[in-house]
């Protein structure tokens, strides 16, 4: 028997405060789970690793001021906490499901007829 292959990610959830409604996902997976471990160490209770059944962590003000110019340095956007709530969590995909996110090469040029080009 073969065993799956994953590919995992880790992604901050950005939720618009006091509803359900997900803002967006960004992908965070550059910075190392030692680093996490260091950021959520305050969360982590029972679990075995990091991200153990499921487990998200939350980045919250006092949590972001401690770390703010790491935060801003490693995060593409700009945490506003009136208005989102964030969260970060890890996920795993089948890794031969799994569908580029990149292009391996530029678009192709637009075709013109020879009356289009200007000479």
């Amino acid at each position: 028997m073969v065993k799956k292959k994953y590919y995992y990610q880790v992604h901050l959830e950005v939720v618009l405060n006091g509803s359900d409604l997900v803002f967006g996902f960004i992908n965070i997976s550059h910075i190392s789970y030692k680093k996490f471990e260091e950021l959520f160490f305050d969360q982590i209770t029972n679990e075995r690793f990091l991200f153990d059944d499921a487990m998200s962590y939350f980045i919250e003000p006092d949590l972001y001021n401690k770390h703010k110019e790491f935060f801003d340095n490693e995060i593409p956007f700009t945490f506003n906490f009136d208005l989102f709530e964030y969260s970060v969590a890890l996920t795993g995909d089948d890794f031969d499901k799994l569908k580029p996110g990149y292009y391996e090469e530029l678009p192709p040029m637009f075709e013109q007829s020879d009356s289009e080009v200007e000479t």
